[in-house]
């Protein structure tokens, strides 16, 4: 694996504070998560009768293997996490399906030297997960799924991305920060300003690491890894669904 800063934002995410109110935390600061999820499915190309094998990128709370399962109930999981908190936080919501699933404790930076025997996988998904690397580390990663995906295999990403015109940048970090607002007050009861939403949100991307590229950025970077297919699926502001074909 990389440095300690790398290693420090792989683990970042391995605290009880942070999961005991994870999946809240997610319904304010993302509420286009449910949506995401589900385009992620409709793209898919499986029907719910096939066994497909899907290796979801940073499992979670097991929010995105388990609207796959729902829309594939045939389907294997493979599901990533560095946080072996988190991986049991995912197990308590995947109870019902824990036999269609084998969890992997590993870092995306030392998946493809763990986990080199991988291979025969339909379709790679993740979701809020891959804006925590850097370009060099998440282009090896797009490589090792591309190596290990079927001939016609998918690649489907859910997560937040950065304008390439700082204007539009700040104008959706305003509109991001009036949605939190309204969303801490309606889920949590608590009253904060745009000020202390935004000071907290930038005081959380420091600290989980997050190092956002465009969504153009990401899709060449798609195409530097191999893939040939590739496209933006749906975007609002700083949250977008992509990926590609190998």
């Amino acid at each position: 694996m990389g440095n300690k800063a790398e290693k420090d934002t792989a683990y970042a995410f391995n605290n009880s504070d942070i999961i005991a109110s994870y999946d809240l935390d997610m319904d304010v600061w993302h509420p286009h998560r449910e949506k995401m999820a589900s385009i992620a499915g409709e793209i898919l190309p499986f029907g719910e009768a096939d066994p497909v094998r899907i290796l979801d990128l940073g499992v979670g709370s097991g929010y995105l293997t388990n609207k796959m399962i729902e829309r594939f109930p045939h389907a294997s999981i493979i599901a990533v996490d560095a946080a072996s908190l988190m991986i049991d936080q995912a197990k308590l919501r995947l109870n019902a399906n824990l036999g269609q699933i084998t969890f992997k404790p590993v870092t995306f930076q030392e998946l493809p030297e763990k986990e080199r025997d991988l291979s025969g996988i339909d379709a790679a998904v993740s979701a809020f997960a891959l804006h925590h690397l850097s370009r060099e580390e998440k282009l090896r990663l797009f490589q090792f799924v591309h190596s290990i995906l079927k001939p016609n295999g998918w690649f489907v990403n859910c997560d937040i991305f950065r304008s390439a015109v700082p204007a539009f940048e700040e104008l959706f970090r305003h509109l991001q920060y009036v949605g939190v607002r309204e969303r801490t007050r309606s889920l949590k009861n608590q009253e904060k300003s745009l000020e202390q939403i935004a000071s907290e949100y930038t005081a959380k991307e420091k600290k989980d690491g997050d190092k956002l590229m465009t969504v153009a950025e990401e899709i060449d970077l798609l195409s530097e890894a191999g893939f040939q297919r590739n496209e933006c699926f749906w975007r609002e502001y700083r949250e977008a669904v992509h990926g590609g074909i190998k």
